[in-house]
């Protein structure tokens, strides 16, 4: 498998919440490690998802007194242990 990245990965323990739209499941996660580009989090749903099934992450909680912004992510591998992602970016961005 290749492993080559796109951004520098960062490992931080951040207190996330995964929702799988199509199937309407909330999950309380957290990230092993995040970059630019997408995360791991460390997270389990049954069934298990697709690879390229939308979800969406968001912190838990608020930040500077204000709502987190929900970010839309593309799964790109399930392990055991949990679910990497890929961050998808508006394409008027």
């Amino acid at each position: 498998m290749d492993n080559t990245r796109i951004s520098e990965r960062i490992e931080a323990p951040l207190d996330i919440k995964v929702t799988w739209p199509a199937t309407q499941q909330v999950k309380r996660a957290v990230t092993r490690d995040f970059s630019d580009s997408g995360a791991f989090v460390l997270v389990a749903f049954e069934p298990r998802p697709p690879v390229d099934a939308e979800m969406h992450l968001q912190l838990n909680g608020l930040v500077l007194g204000k709502e987190p912004p929900v970010l839309k992510a593309r799964v790109v591998r399930v392990t055991d242990e949990g679910v990497a992602f890929r961050f998808v970016r508006d394409e008027a961005e």
